[in-house]
């Protein structure tokens, strides 16, 4: 019986760290699309906001990478732990 709960719980904690890596990527993805002119560029309103803002949504990005594939690797490993 613990056992059985210990592979629950390491899915569904592997399935929110995979969830949560999607929704950051949605949500950078979205400010990146409401962000966009009539040409298809991104407007900034000054040099120094687009430096901050492009730093930290790639830096948000890899995180949000990184997120996804540890959810995957933790729920592979509870799958494969409780084989």
């Amino acid at each position: 019986m613990k056992t059985q709960l210990i592979h629950h719980s390491t899915l569904l904690f592997g399935a929110g760290v995979f969830i949560a890596g999607l929704l950051i990527n949605m949500i950078i993805g979205r400010r990146r699309f409401n962000r966009r002119g009539i040409a298809g560029l991104q407007l900034f309103s000054s040099y120094t906001k687009w430096l901050i803002t492009t730093r930290l949504e790639s830096l948000c990005n890899l995180i949000a990478y990184l997120l996804i594939l540890a959810g995957i690797v933790i729920m592979a490993c509870g799958w494969y732990a409780h084989r």
